[in-house]
C-alpha cells in the first residue's frame, strides 16, 4: 500500500508538471491529499466557484479505469482519472480548470447571468478568467493520452482508458447565500471599493505633480502588493504586467496635469524597458516607487495646465527648440499671433519677460549638465542654446551667483569630500 501511494505521488507530480495546470489528487472520500495550485479565485467568487471542483465525478469506484472530460456550467474545463488497482480504489486526479475557448464579453455576460451574480463582478470574473490557462483540443487530446499512459500504468491492464464527456450544473449552489458568505462577499467588494479609490486618488496626486500628497500616501499604496497574480504560474510576469499598466496610468495621469507628450513618451519607453528587465519582484517594487516619484516631479517641473493655449504651445515650442536660436518674432509666428500680443501674454502669464523665461531654462539645463557630464563650459554653453560662451557664463552669475566653472568646483570640492564607502 505505501509503495502504491509513493507511486501515485510520482504520477500526480508528472501531471502536474505535464499539464503546467492546477493539480489535484483526491482520495475516496473526495478528501485532498495532494494539490499543486496555480490559478486564485478573487475573493469575492470564492463563494461561487470554490464549489465546482467538490462538485464533479471524478469516476466510478470500480475496477474500470475511466478519464473524463468536465465542462462545467461556469464554462470551466476539468480532466479527471480514477485510480484503481489490487481491489482498492486509490482516488482520483483532477487538472483543471483551464478554458477550451478564450473568454469573451458574451460569454462572460453568460456566465453571469446563469449563476445570478452581480453585473459589478464582471471586472473579477474577466480577471479570474484570464488568469486560467487557454487551450486547443489537441492539447487537451495530448493530456488525455497522456493521463491515460499513467492511468494504465498505475492499473497495469493492457486497455485503452475511455474518454466521456460530462456536463456539471453547480448554478443553484448558492442561489440564495448563506449570511456568512454574504459577509465575506461584502469585505471583497469593500477591498476592491478601496483598491480603486486609492489608485484614482494616487493618479490625481500625479496628475497635479504634488510630492508631499504622494509620500502622505506610502501606506494606502499597500493595497496594490496585495493584489493577486493573474498569471500565478509565473509571479514576475503577472508583476511585470501589472507595471505595464501602471506606467500606461501615470502617463495618461501626466498628460492630464499638462505635460507635453514628447517628454511623457520618453519617460513611458524607459520604464518599460527597465520593467521588462526586471528579475525579481523585489526589483519591480523599487522600479515601481522610482515610476511614482519621477511622473510626479515631471508634471510639478513640467505642467502647463494652467496656462492659456497660446501660452502653453508657446512654452512647449521654446522648451522644444531650446538648443536653437529662440526670437519673439519666430515664436509669435509658431504660435499664430503678433510678437507684441505673445510679449505682453506671456509676462502677465508666467510673471517674467519671454527672454528672462529662455535665459532661466537655458540655465537650468546648464546645471544638470555641469551636474552630470564632464564636458567643456563652452560646449555646455552651445547645447543649452548660447552662441556666445561669454554671455552664457553672464547669464549663469546673474541667475546662480557664480560662474559656470566655479560651480563646477564646488561640486568637486564636495565630491572629493564626500567619505569613500
Amino acid at each position: 500500500m505505501h509503495s502504491r501511494m509513493a507511486e501515485l505521488q510520482q504520477i500526480f507530480r508528472f501531471a502536474h508538471d505535464y499539464s503546467n495546470m492546477d493539480t489535484v489528487f483526491t482520495d475516496p472520500s473526495r478528501g485532498i491529499c495532494w494539490e499543486f495550485m496555480y490559478s486564485q479565485i478573487p475573493d469575492a467568487l470564492q463563494p461561487y466557484f470554490n464549489s465546482i471542483r467538490p462538485n464533479l465525478n471524478p469516476g466510478d469506484s470500480g475496477p474500470d479505469p475511466s478519464i473524463k472530460l468536465h465542462s462545467t456550467s461556469f464554462r470551466l474545463n476539468f480532466i479527471s482519472v480514477h485510480f484503481y488497482a489490487d481491489g482498492t480504489s486509490f482516488g482520483s486526479l483532477i487538472v483543471g480548470p483551464f478554458l477550451l475557448d478564450e473568454p469573451s464579453v458574451s460569454s462572460l455576460n453568460t456566465v453571469l447571468l446563469e449563476h445570478h451574480l452581480p453585473i459589478t463582478f464582471m471586472p473579477l470574473i474577466e480577471q479570474y478568467y484570464l488568469s486560467l490557462p487557454l487551450i486547443s483540443s489537441n492539447k487537451t487530446d495530448r493530456l488525455v493520452e497522456f493521463l491515460s499512459f499513467l492511468s494504465f500504468h498505475f492499473h497495469q491492464r493492457k486497455q485503452q482508458s475511455s474518454l466521456k464527456t460530462i456536463q456539471i450544473d453547480v448554478q443553484n449552489e448558492f442561489v440564495r447565500l448563506p449570511e456568512t458568505v454574504k459577509e465575506k462577499t461584502d469585505e471583497a467588494i469593500l477591498t476592491i471599493n478601496d483598491r480603486y479609490r486609492t489608485e484614482n486618488k494616487l493618479l490625481s496626486v500625479i496628475e497635479n505633480g504634488s510630492i508631499e500628497k504622494l509620500e502622505a500616501m506610502q501606506e494606502e499604496l499597500a493595497i496594490f502588493s496585495k493584489l493577486p497574480d493573474r498569471i500565478p504560474n509565473n509571479p514576475l510576469r503577472s508583476r511585470k504586467n501589472l507595471a505595464f499598466v501602471t506606467n500606461t496610468l501615470l502617463r495618461k495621469a501626466a498628460e492630464q496635469g499638462g505635460v507635453h507628450p514628447v517628454y511623457i513618451d520618453s519617460i513611458s519607453e524607459k520604464f518599460a524597458i527597465q520593467i521588462e528587465k526586471t528579475t525579481s519582484i523585489q526589483q519591480l517594487s523599487n522600479l515601481h516607487d522610482k515610476m511614482l516619484y519621477e511622473y510626479c516631479e515631471t508634471v510639478r517641473k513640467l505642467s502647463l495646465k494652467y496656462y492659456s493655449p497660446v501660452i502653453r504651445t508657446a512654452i512647449e515650442y521654446i522648451r522644444l527648440h531650446l538648443a536653437e536660436p529662440l526670437r519673439l518674432e519666430a515664436i509669435a509666428t509658431a504660435v499664430h499671433v503678433s510678437p507684441s500680443d505673445l510679449s505682453r501674454q506671456f509676462k502677465k502669464e508666467t510673471g517674467q519677460p519671454l527672454t528672462s523665461y529662455i535665459n532661466s531654462l537655458r540655465i537650468r539645463e546648464a546645471l544638470q549638465i555641469i551636474r552630470s557630464e564632464p564636458i567643456s563650459i563652452t560646449d555646455i554653453a552651445q547645447m543649452v542654446g548660447f552662441s556666445d560662451v561669454n554671455y552664457f557664463t553672464k547669464v549663469f552669475k546673474q541667475l546662480q551667483g557664480v560662474t559656470p566653472s566655479d560651480y563646477r568646483k564646488t561640486l568637486q570640492c564636495k565630491a572629493a569630500k564626500k567619505p569613500q564607502t
